[in-house]
């Protein structure tokens, strides 16, 4: 199945431009988050803690509702999904 991956700033600089990324049927969030690690090769320590699990810092979104760490584990995930991930813009 395809699961599209919208990423912005440096992020699409790790990961690539809005592209998407083929599972297996009924594959968990982790096991998504898994080969997004791989894509990002040399930089997946930007991205990712040693536990596999994204940084803090950044936004996982999942068809337009926000995910938290806690929710990762229990996820599936369907044809067509589109997760965003992005680090949240601050300033003032």
């Amino acid at each position: 199945m395809k699961i599209r991956i919208k990423t912005f700033a440096q992020i699409k600089d790790i990961l690539g431009a809005d592209s998407f990324l083929e599972c297996q049927d009924d594959s968990s969030m982790m096991e998504f988050l898994k080969a997004l690690r791989e894509r990002a090769g040399k930089s997946e320590d930007q991205l990712f803690s040693r536990d596999g699990y994204l940084h803090s810092n950044l936004v996982l979104i999942l068809n337009g509702a926000r995910i938290y760490e806690e929710e990762i584990d229990s996820l599936k995930l369907s044809e067509g999904d589109e997760i965003t991930l992005f680090s949240p813009v601050s300033g003032g």
